[in-house]
This record gives C-alpha cells, sequence and structure tokens, in this order.
C-alpha cells in the first residue's frame, strides 16, 4: 500500500464568479478571493492544525488554477478536503470547488501520476451529479448587480489582506487604484468606452507535457520541486511582465502622451483583474486597450523561464465596448478575441502550436449582443465579398514568419493610423467617416471615393516601405506609384480579398498611441 495519496482542488466556473457583477470592484475582489482560496496561506488560516495541513509537508504546486497536494493516508486527505471546502462554502457562497485524491502509484513515473489526477479529475467534473446552492427565502436584502442574497456580514467584502499586497506591489508608485470603470479616463460626449484586455500563453500545455518527460526518470521529491519552480516561474515572468505594461503607460503619462484621458486625482487608466500563471485579464480606457496589450507581449517576450530556459509567446483579445456593455460578456468576447488570435498563430507555426509567435485581436463593439464572434465578423463582408477586416495582426514572431505575413504585422497597422490620425487635413474626421461606410460597398465605390477627395496621394505615402516585399509588389512601394487599397491573401488554398484600410479607420477614433512602442527587458 502506499504511503502517499494525492489531492487535487479546482474552482469551477471561475469566470462566471469573477464577473458576476457588473461593477468593477466586485470583480476585482471576486479574482481576489479565487487567488486567496487556492493558497496555501487560506489553507492554513482555516485548517489551523499543522497536523491535518504544512505547506512544507502537504503542498505539491499551486498554479494553472488548480493547487495539488500530498497527504500520507487517504483518511488524512479527505479530512483535509471536508475541512477546506466547508470552510470555502461558508465564508464565500457561489464558489464551487472540485477535489479529487488518489493514491500515488509508486510502479509508473511521477508525472503519470500527475496526469493520472489530471484526468481523473476532469472525469468527476464532466458527470457533475449535483450542485447545490442555498437560494432566497424572500426576506433578504438583494443585491442589485448579482441578484443574490446579501449575506449581513459579507456586505462590504474586502479583498483578502494577502492579494491586497500583490494589488498593490502590480500597481504604479504615484498613482491610484480605480474601483470603478468611469474613473478609467472615459472623456465626456468623446469616448465612454472601456476595453477588456484577456491574454494567454501560447503553447503552455506542450512545455509542460515537455518538462514533465524531461523529469519523468526523477524521484517524486525532485520532480515535485521542478514543477512547482517551474509554476512559480511563470507566474513571476507573466506578473513582472504586467507591471513592464503598467510602467510604459506611467511613462507616457507622465510625459503628457496620453492628455487626452480625463483622469482625476492620479487615478490610473488600467486595473489589474486576474493575474494567475498565464491567465491575465485587466481593464483600461477604452482608448489604450490595444497598446496595452502590445506592450504586454513585448515585455513577455523578452523574458525566458529560468526552469525550462525556453521564451515566451502569448496572445490577447481586447473588447472594446461602452461603459454599461455587460462585463461578463465583455470578458467572453476579450477570450473568442484572444482564441482567434491562438488559432491564428497556431495557422503560422510548423507543429500548430503558435510556439514562439504573439498575435493580438481585438473588436469594438458598437452595442449589438451576438453571441460568436463568427456572427460579429460575418459584419465585416463588403457587398464585392471582400473582407473589411485584417485582424488578428501578429506582434512578434521569427522573422521568416513576419516576412510571410507583410500585411498581418502590427506595426505596419500602427503606421497607418498614426497617419490617418495626424493628417487632418487630409484625413479629416467626416471623410473617414464616410470611407468607413463606403468600404462596405466593395472596392470600386472606394476607388472612387479616394479619388474624389485626393486621399489616394497620402495612401501612397503611407504605405511606402510597408509593403515591399515582392509578392506585394502590386500594393504599390513608393511615392508617386498608384497605390492599392486592397491585397489578396491566400488561406488555406483560398484567396481572399482584404481591405487594407478599414481596421485603421474603424478604430481610429477611439486608439491613443504610446510612444514606446516596445518594452526593453
Amino acid at each position: 500500500m502506499s504511503n502517499r495519496y494525492m489531492t487535487i482542488l479546482e474552482v469551477s466556473q471561475k469566470q462566471a464568479y469573477i464577473f458576476a457583477s457588473n461593477k468593477l470592484r466586485d470583480n476585482i475582489t471576486n479574482s481576489a478571493v479565487i487567488a486567496w482560496i487556492m493558497s496555501p496561506e487560506y489553507f492554513a488560516k482555516e485548517i489551523d492544525d499543522e497536523k491535518t495541513f504544512s505547506e512544507a509537508r502537504n503542498l505539491v504546486y499551486s498554479g494553472g488554477g488548480h493547487t495539488v497536494l500530498e497527504f500520507e493516508t487517504m483518511e488524512a486527505a479527505q479530512e483535509f478536503t471536508r475541512r477546506i471546502t466547508k470552510a470555502i462554502m461558508r465564508d464565500y457562497p457561489g464558489i464551487v470547488v472540485f477535489a479529487k485524491t488518489m493514491e500515488y502509484d509508486e510502479s509508473i513515473a511521477p508525472n503519470v501520476n500527475l496526469e493520472n489526477l489530471t484526468k481523473a479529475l476532469e472525469a468527476k467534473k464532466s458527470v457533475r451529479n449535483s450542485v447545490f446552492h442555498q437560494g432566497s427565502f424572500g426576506v433578504e436584502q438583494i443585491d442589485t448587480n448579482t441578484m443574490k442574497p446579501v449575506l449581513a456580514d459579507k456586505a462590504e467584502t474586502g479583498m483578502p489582506e494577502s492579494e491586497e499586497k500583490t494589488d498593490k506591489a502590480l500597481s504604479p508608485e504615484g498613482y491610484h487604484r480605480v474601483y470603478k470603470f468611469e474613473e478609467l479616463g472615459s472623456t465626456r460626449n468623446e469616448s465612454s468606452f472601456i476595453a477588456v484586455v484577456h491574454i494567454d500563453g501560447n503553447a503552455m500545455g506542450k512545455r509542460v507535457t515537455a518538462l514533465h518527460k524531461a523529469n519523468s526518470q526523477a524521484d517524486w521529491e525532485s520532480f515535485k520541486k521542478t514543477i512547482r519552480q517551474f509554476s512559480e516561474a511563470i507566474d513571476k515572468d507573466f506578473k513582472a511582465s504586467y507591471m513592464d505594461m503598467v510602467n510604459v503607460v506611467a511613462k507616457n503619462l507622465n510625459k503628457g502622451n496620453l492628455s487626452e484621458l480625463s483622469l482625476k486625482d492620479r487615478n490610473f487608466p488600467v486595473r489589474r483583474i486576474i493575474t494567475a500563471g498565464d491567465d491575465i485579464c485587466f481593464v483600461t480606457e477604452g482608448r489604450i486597450g490595444v497598446e496595452c496589450a502590445v506592450a504586454f507581449l513585448n515585455a513577455l517576450t523578452s523574458r525566458k523561464n529560468s526552469v525550462d530556459g525556453g521564451g515566451y509567446a502569448a496572445c490577447a483579445g481586447v473588447a472594446i465596448v461602452h461603459q454599461k456593455y455587460p462585463f461578463y460578456m465583455a470578458y467572453e468576447l476579450a477570450e473568442m478575441l484572444c482564441s482567434s488570435a491562438k488559432r491564428f498563430a497556431a495557422s503560422l507555426s510548423g507543429d500548430g502550436s503558435g510556439s514562439g509567435i504573439s498575435a493580438i485581436d481585438w473588436h469594438l463593439e458598437f452595442g449589438e449582443l451576438k453571441d460568436t464572434l463568427d456572427e460579429i465578423r460575418a459584419d465585416y463582408l463588403a457587398a464585392d465579398g471582400s473582407r473589411l477586416e485584417l485582424r488578428p495582426y501578429l506582434v512578434s514572431a521569427p522573422q521568416e514568419v513576419m516576412d510571410l505575413e507583410p500585411i498581418r504585422q502590427y506595426r505596419n497597422f500602427r503606421r497607418m493610423i498614426n497617419v490617418l490620425q495626424k493628417e487632418n487635413d487630409v484625413f479629416a474626421r467626416g471623410k473617414l467617416k464616410g470611407l468607413r461606410e463606403v468600404l462596405k460597398r466593395g472596392e470600386t465605390e472606394t476607388e472612387y471615393y479616394l479619388r474624389f477627395y485626393r486621399m489616394k496621394e497620402k495612401l501612397s505615402d503611407v504605405y511606402q516601405g510597408i509593403y515591399a516585399q515582392p509578392e506585394y509588389d502590386r500594393i504599390g512601394t513608393g511615392k508617386g506609384q498608384d497605390v492599392e487599397i486592397y491585397a489578396d491573401e491566400k488561406r488555406d488554398d483560398e484567396i481572399i480579398r482584404r481591405s487594407l484600410l478599414f481596421d485603421a479607420i474603424e478604430i481610429s477614433d477611439t486608439f491613443i498611441g504610446f510612444s514606446d512602442e516596445e518594452v526593453q527587458a
């Protein structure tokens, strides 16, 4: 009989709990609560009995949204699970925690034991025999945001102390953390948008599997130490990249480059919600969301994991929505956009993992509620069958990949929008708004519109040097040459005609660029 039993704990439907409210303060607190209840600090506080739980003795690792522990007997594992899940239900009603305990099999490798435990948890989650919640008795005070009863002693639940320290550490000095969307810097009658940014690491599962295989012959104690250090390194590097992005924003604020934001009392226009390993979510004033995401990706790609020595790549989804837009739906949209960027990155990598390729996708939502990104993008089909959008864009990738995707590079998009915003005489707001609508009618009418308003010569200046690759010579690469406003793109043996202008035009009123395009390591 084994003298080791492994237990895995995982919070189910985390996003539903975090974003149940449309209040930013609640979202921040709910995210902190999930991090807190899966931490060894919470276990030690609630168990308060070293015979039942000791971090040094029982913790295997914590990361990736779950915690793995080990115990000497099945009874000890069950006693811990019973007591900790009871404490969570008492302290934080509405959170669902799954737990699974298995006997450690000494005849197989440590990584196989861990993989079997994870599979067993997934099987348990898929069955989900029953989930119980205390409903309302009809006499309680109801939270108008969540429509659930407010507990008398939890009406003003704050962030757990350990998470409060982390939140402060990931905030810039000299600025205040905000707790309301309207405090992010929106400008009355000009911009009432917020940007919800979701970032997820690429090929992380593949790296974990590779690490497991590389240490498959190690003894349990060595294996446990390695995976714990790997998990901690990921969390550290992603948090450091978030902080680098925050510092880029602070630097631009201090230089006066973000003076269009209506910030009061030294409020900061970026607010952290989730920083859990390679899972990142933050919210910003709508006009800087895309640049913040790119700053994060640039900072991340400058780092290497201290355990496996590999670099990082990630993808970002940015949902730019009105402040009153249902926040849970905004987060879901950001997730869908991140998945879109991941699919694009995967399509460009030899092994289909997206390793080494960072990409971004975004959507500017004007109020129509749709269930999927495919439904949203259906509106981006022009009357002549061409596509209006170029997104997703490459932020960083090996040079051979960048060379194959000249029209999908974020730096080229950024150059385009800079010219559109600065040339007020040629690209006045009214003309751009008209061009945005004309683009939907197709290439021929767009051509007439540009010639009528004499906009093509300036566009030629924009394109100069951007699309210089031989296969895109037809677009025009020099001043005085005729310039095309569409390009043919080959995808899966299909030729897709795409607008080179629409993305920049659509977001031009809801975009403020940073002076620092990259974060230096």
